[in-house]
């Protein structure tokens, strides 16, 4: 086999692997990254449909206190981390025992799924997503929900896997640069069932992006 048709067999394999991939079960991706099974909400049993009532006990707090303290930001996509500490003292209200997650090695980090684990009346541990979105957005099919693969990935027990979402509306404040951003609705949603799409991703550093070799043009301006 010459160089040639080397590199060019090597270009048609890559090509095929690098296909996305679509409707992967969440539960699937999940119990690879991580070893750890995601268990349903079963809505016939006494003990989930207790875990729903006391969560829009929760949900209804937190909207409650963001109504009346709205998140000031520029920009709708920073208002997602702030609801966080809002639903944290909301679950800590209804008696549930809250925390950031962390991995097997007890590692912590602010980003990547999941944002909150909290534990029920019956101690049954629950992940929990926080995001937002707007009445012209819930229905469009841009990306608003990622999973990385880490090294420190947060999933490290078998548990409920559910995504809390408020709806925000938007006020801008005249003469700044802010808008206020309060709830007017929300969904509370079981990832069990979820589909995801992988999309492969190519990336770089400045080290090697930046290279001597590369650069044509340097200097001040």
């Amino acid at each position: 086999m010459t160089d040639k048709e080397y590199v060019e067999k090597l270009e048609a394999a890559l090509a095929h692997v690098l296909q996305p991939l679509k409707g992967l079960p969440f539960t699937v991706v999940v119990r690879a990254l991580s070893s750890q099974t995601i268990f349903p909400i079963d809505r016939e049993s006494d003990d989930d449909r207790v875990l729903i009532a006391q969560l829009e006990k929760a949900i209804q707090s937190c909207a409650e206190k963001l109504r009346s303290q709205p998140i000031q930001r520029p920009r709708p996509n920073e208002v997602g981390n702030d609801i966080e500490p809002y639903v944290m003292r909301a679950l800590v209200e209804i008696g549930y025992k809250v925390q950031r997650p962390l991995s097997k090695a007890g590692k912590g980090k602010s980003t990547g799924y999941p944002d909150i684990i909290f534990y029920d009346a019956k101690d049954r541990p629950c992940y929990l997503e926080c995001k937002i979105y707007s009445d012209d957005t819930k229905e469009t099919s841009m990306r608003s929900f990622y999973l990385s693969p880490s090294d420190a990935f947060k999933v490290c027990m078998d548990a409920r896997h559910l995504l809390l979402s408020f709806e925000m509306v938007r006020t801008p404040i005249n003469g700044s640069n802010l808008s206020r951003f309060s709830p007017v609705a929300f969904k509370l949603v079981d990832l069990s069932a979820l589909d995801c799409d992988m999309k492969y991703e190519f990336n770089s550093d400045n080290r090697r992006l930046y290279n001597p070799k590369l650069v044509l043009l340097s200097g001040p301006c």
